[in-house]
């Protein structure tokens, strides 16, 4: 199976939003960007706050998620 929304968990203040992918977190690496920025997730735990957003604006967020192990992987 791939990664769908239903494994992102978000939380939203004014001035901030919570990703939460924590029941996936040990399969893959992730990066998330927004408008140009990238951010690279290092830390395993499957949780990163983007900060610092300006209150009642949309945004859009992108997440790249890569295997991290190779066994997972169904080569044929």
């Amino acid at each position: 199976g791939g990664v769908s929304e239903n494994d992102i968990k978000t939380f939203v203040t004014t001035t901030t939003v919570s990703f939460n992918w924590n029941t996936i977190s040990k399969e893959f690496s992730v990066s998330v960007s927004q408008n140009g920025t990238s951010q690279i997730i290092k830390n395993p735990d499957g949780f990163f706050v983007w900060s610092n957003l300006t209150p009642a604006t949309l945004y859009t967020f992108k997440f790249v998620f890569e295997q991290s192990h190779l066994e997972f992987m169904n080569v044929s």
